[in-house]
C-alpha cells in the first residue's frame, strides 16, 4: 500500500529545527523512493507559495510566506529603475547582473583574537561568528570593527572563512597614505645607514688633485640631453668632424672614483641595485648627494667622468676606441625636446649628432634591426600632489639620438672587456623558445602570412656559445612589420621572447643582433654599469686580484632586483590610475579586452587611461564561462559568446583599490560583433587544419628533400594511416621479423645523441 505524502506542517514543523536538503528531509519523514518525485514536486509548491525557501547549498528552509512571483516582480521593477536589463528565466538565482550583488556580499563583524595565530570575527547583524583567514599578519586589532567577506572553507564542508575586505577603507584613504602603504609593501629602501651618510658628507666637489691622470676635455663642445625634470645626469656627448670622419665621445660620470669597492656604499648600492622610479619620486640607488650633486654631469662644472672615445670613418663604421678617465664641463644641459628645437635652428653640433647617429643606426640596419613600438605611461599631479591624469610619454626625434650614442659605446666597452680579459659583465639575451614561438603561430596565424621563414628551421642547433639566431631573427623583423601598429600584438610578440638579464660570458644579444654587448652608460642608477667602470679601470696586478664580490652572484643578483624593480613601476601607475578612478565607481566606460586569463578578463579603458580585471562571474547574464588557452578565448557554454584579445565591450567599475592599484569592472555588453558560426563539423576541420599546417611548418610530417649523410641524420618521422593500412602493415612486420622497429628505435637514439649538445641557458 502506497505510502501517502507527508503535510505541509509536518515538512515545516521539521526545517524548523535545522534546513536540510531534500534527501535529508525525505529520510527523516521515511518517505521511500519511489515517491522521490512527487515529494520534489511538494517542495517546489511550497517554494513557489512562499513557505519555503531555497538557500545556495540546496537546503531547504522556512520561507518569509512572500509568494515567488511576487518577490520576481519586485526584483523586476528594481532593475528597471535602475536601468538594468533582468534577463534571467523566472525562479533563477543569478550572481552575474551587474556585479552590484557582490557590494551586498561585503559584512561587518568584531575581531576577537583566540591565541596567537586563531582569530574570529562575529557578524554585527546576525551574531554569526566565524574563522578569520589570514597569513603572516594579524587581520587587525582585538575588538576592531572590520568589513570582511565569506569563502567556502577548503577543508570543512557547509562552512565559511572569514577574509578582511579592504575596498571600503581603500576609498577613504589619502594619497599620503597611498604612498606611505605602497612604500612598505614594495619593500622599498627608505634612507641610507647612518655610516653611509657619514662617508658622503666627507666627499667634496672635484677639485685639481682629483684631475691629476685624467685627459681634460673641457674646451669640447659637450652636450647633456636627458628627460624635463631629470635630477641625475649621468651621459654626456661630444661629436668633432675630423678629416678621416668624426671623433665621438661618450662622457659618464665616474661613479667609481666616488663608491670604494667592498665599502659599506657599494654594498648598498649592490643591494639596491638600480634606482628605483615610481611616477611620485625615485628611491636612489646612490646618495642624493653624489646621484644629483657630486657624480651628475650639470651644465657649467668641472666633472670627473669616464670617457669611450671612439674614431669613425665617413660613414659612421667604428675605427677604434678608447676607455680612460678624463675631465668634462658640459657646455649644453638640454632636454630632448629643446634639442630637436635646436636643430631646428641649425646648431652646427646638434646637427652633427643627428648625422653621425643617423649612419650608425643605418649601420646596424644592415645587420637587422627589431623596432618594438610599445607606449609607456606617466602621470600628472596637482598642486596637492595627488594624481589627476595618466599620459602617455612623448618620444621626441632626439631620443634616438641619444640611444645610438649609448648602444655603441656599450658594444665597444663589451668589445674592451674581452680583449682585456677581464670579468666583466655582460647584457645577453637568449633566442625565443621553439614552444613559445608555435603558440603564438596558433594564436595570431595572419602574423606569419607569407613569412620568409619555415617554422622547421626554428629547431636547428646553434653554432657555439651564442645566442644569435639569424634564422628566428628573420622570422621576428616579419612578425614585428606585420604587427604593424597594433600594440596589442606588439606586446604579444614581446611576451614571445627571453627576458634579457646579466651573465659573465659574453653570449650575445638576440634582440640587438650583437654578439658583444654590456653595460656601461648609467652608473648612477645601474649597479651593472658601475662594476664595468671598475674593470675597464683596471691595470696592471689589479686586473689578477680578487674582488669584493663574485660576478656570478652579482650577475643573479641583479637580474633578481631588475624584474621585481619592474613590477614595482608597473603597479605603482596602476595605483596613481586607481586613485583617479576612485571617484568613478559605478561609472560605464567603453572598454578593450587587452587579455584573458583562466580567472578573469583583463580590459583597459581610454578616459582615464586605466586598466582592470573582470571576474567571469561579473559578467552580465545568467552564463557560465570557460578559458580556452589554445586559442586565447573565453566563451559562455550557454550563449556560446566569446570573448578575445581586442575586443570591444561596455564596463561598469565596480570596486576600486588603490593601495594595492586593483580595479575591477563588470561587462554589460559586448560592442565587438560576434564571428560568424561555421557550420557543423567546419570547426573541427579547420582546427585539423591548422594543427597539420603547424606540423608541416615544423617538418614533421615530410623528410627533407636533401641532406648530407655526415652531417645530419634523419629522424623517424610518423605516418598517420587508416585502420586497412595499419593492419596490412602489421602482418607485413611479422613477416619480416620487426627489423623495422628495431631500426626506428636506434635512429631515435643516436639522433638524441646529437640533439643533446644544446646551447648552454
Amino acid at each position: 500500500m502506497a505510502q501517502h505524502l507527508p503535510s505541509e506542517e509536518q515538512i515545516i514543523a521539521i526545517l524548523r529545527d535545522e534546513p536540510m536538503v531534500g534527501s535529508q528531509l525525505r529520510g527523516a519523514l521515511g518517505l521511500p523512493k519511489k515517491q522521490k518525485m512527487a515529494f520534489k514536486q511538494m517542495l517546489a509548491d511550497m517554494v513557489e507559495r512562499g513557505l519555503l525557501k531555497r538557500t545556495s547549498h540546496k537546503e531547504y528552509q522556512l520561507g518569509d510566506g512572500e509568494p515567488l512571483e511576487e518577490k520576481n516582480e519586485k526584483r523586476r521593477r528594481k532593475f528597471a529603475e535602475q536601468g538594468i536589463e533582468d534577463n534571467r528565466r523566472p525562479g533563477a538565482r543569478s550572481r552575474r547582473q551587474t556585479g552590484k550583488d557582490n557590494e551586498t556580499r561585503v559584512k561587518r563583524g568584531i575581531l576577537h583574537q583566540l591565541d596567537e595565530e586563531k582569530w574570529e570575527v562575529h557578524e554585527i547583524d546576525t551574531g554569526k561568528v566565524y574563522e578569520m583567514c589570514h597569513r603572516r599578519q594579524a587581520p587587525g586589532k582585538e575588538g576592531e570593527t572590520i568589513n570582511f567577506t565569506l569563502y567556502p572553507h577548503p577543508k570543512l564542508k557547509h562552512s565559511y572563512l572569514a577574509k578582511v575586505d579592504h575596498s571600503a577603507d581603500a576609498l577613504n584613504v589619502t594619497w599620503d597614505e597611498v604612498k606611505t602603504k605602497f612604500m612598505e609593501e614594495a619593500n622599498l629602501p627608505k634612507d641610507f645607514s647612518p655610516a653611509i651618510k657619514k662617508f658622503v658628507e666627507g666627499i667634496k666637489e672635484p677639485s685639481a688633485k682629483d684631475f691629476k691622470g685624467r685627459v681634460d676635455y673641457r674646451k669640447l663642445d659637450v652636450l647633456c640631453i636627458d628627460p624635463d625634470g631629470a635630477m641625475d645626469h649621468d651621459d654626456a656627448i661630444s661629436v668633432e668632424r675630423t678629416a678621416s670622419g668624426y671623433r665621438l665621445g661618450v662622457h659618464i660620470a665616474d661613479v667609481s672614483y666616488y663608491v670604494p669597492e667592498g665599502s659599506d656604499l657599494d654594498e648598498e648600492a649592490l643591494e639596491r641595485s638600480y634606482t628605483q622610479y615610481l611616477p611620485w619620486t625615485a628611491v636612489p640607488m646612490l646618495p642624493e648627494k653624489l646621484s644629483s650633486g657630486v657624480c651628475s654631469l650639470h651644465q657649467g662644472v668641472d666633472r670627473c667622468a669616464f670617457t669611450c672615445m671612439m674614431e669613425l670613418d665617413k660613414n659612421a663604421n667604428v675605427l677604434s676606441w678608447d676607455f680612460h678617465r678624463s675631465i668634462v664641463n658640459v657646455s649644453k644641459g638640454i632636454t630632448y625636446r629643446e634639442a630637436v628645437q635646436m636643430m631646428e635652428a641649425g646648431d652646427d653640433s646638434i646637427k652633427a649628432l643627428a648625422e653621425v647617429t643617423a649612419m650608425l643606426k643605418k649601420n646596424r640596419s644592415k645587420e637587422g634591426l627589431l623596432e618594438f613600438k610599445s607606449t609607456e605611461y606617466g602621470c600628472q599631479f596637482d598642486e596637492k600632489g595627488e594624481p589627476v591624469k595618466i599620459i602617455p610619454r612623448e618620444t621626441d626625434e632626439s631620443n634616438s639620438w641619444v640611444e645610438e650614442c649609448m648602444l655603441i659605446a656599450n658594444n665597444c666597452c663589451a668589445k674592451e672587456l674581452l680583449k682585456r680579459k677581464l670579468q666583466g659583465i655582460y647584457r645577453i639575451h637568449e633566442a625565443p623558445d621553439t614552444k613559445d614561438i608555435m603558440e603564438l603561430y596558433y594564436m595570431y596565424p595572419d602574423l606569419f602570412k607569407d613569412s620568409p621563414v619555415m617554422l622547421r628551421d626554428l629547431g636547428k642547433p646553434r653554432r657555439g656559445d651564442t645566442n644569435l639566431n639569424p634564422v628566428a631573427f628573420k622570422l621576428y623583423q616579419h612578425l614585428v612589420k606585420r604587427a604593424g601598429d597594433d600594440e596589442t600584438l606588439m606586446n604579444r610578440i614581446l611576451r614571445s621572447m627571453q627576458k634579457a638579464h646579466y651573465d659573465s660570458n659574453s653570449f650575445g644579444h638576440f634582440a640587438l643582433n650583437w654578439q658583444d654587448y654590456s653595460h656601461f652608460t648609467s652608473p648612477i642608477r645601474r649597479y651593472a654599469d658601475l662594476w664595468c667602470h671598475r674593470e675597464l679601470a683596471r691595470k696592471g696586478k689589479e686586473i689578477n686580484a680578487e674582488r669584493a664580490n663574485s660576478v656570478i652572484e652579482v650577475c643573479d643578483l641583479i637580474s633578481t632586483n631588475e624584474i621585481k624593480n619592474m613590477k614595482v613601476e608597473r603597479i605603482s601607475i596602476k595605483v596613481c590610475s586607481c586613485w583617479i578612478l576612485k571617484s568613478h565607481v559605478g561609472d560605464d566606460f567603453e572598454a578593450t579586452v587587452t587579455g584573458i586569463e583562466e580567472w578573469g578578463i583583463y580590459v583597459s579603458i581610454a578616459d582615464p587611461i586605466a586598466e582592470g580585471l573582470v571576474r567571469f562571474r561579473d559578467i552580465v547574464g545568467e552564463d557560465f564561462y570557460v578559458f580556452n588557452p589554445d586559442q586565447g578565448l573565453a566563451f559562455g557554454k550557454k550563449s556560446g559568446r566569446t570573448f578575445r584579445r581586442g575586443d570591444k565591450v561596455l564596463v561598469r567599475l565596480l570596486r576600486v583599490d588603490p593601495l594595492r592599484g586593483q580595479a575591477d569592472f563588470s561587462i554589460l555588453e559586448k560592442l565587438s560583433s560576434e564571428p560568424k558560426k561555421r557550420r557543423q563539423g567546419e570547426h573541427r576541420k579547420e582546427e585539423r587544419a591548422d594543427r597539420a599546417a603547424a606540423a608541416e611548418a615544423l617538418g614533421y610530417l615530410s623528410q627533407p628533400d636533401e641532406f648530407d649523410g655526415d652531417d645530419f641524420e634523419p629522424e623517424y618521422q610518423p605516418v598517420k594511416r587508416n585502420r586497412e593500412q595499419r593492419r596490412k602493415a602489421q602482418f607485413a612486420d611479422r613477416g619480416r621479423g620487426n627489423s623495422r622497429g628495431d631500426s626506428r628505435s636506434s635512429s631515435r637514439n643516436d639522433s638524441r645523441g646529437k640533439k643533446g649538445r644544446g646551447r648552454r641557458r
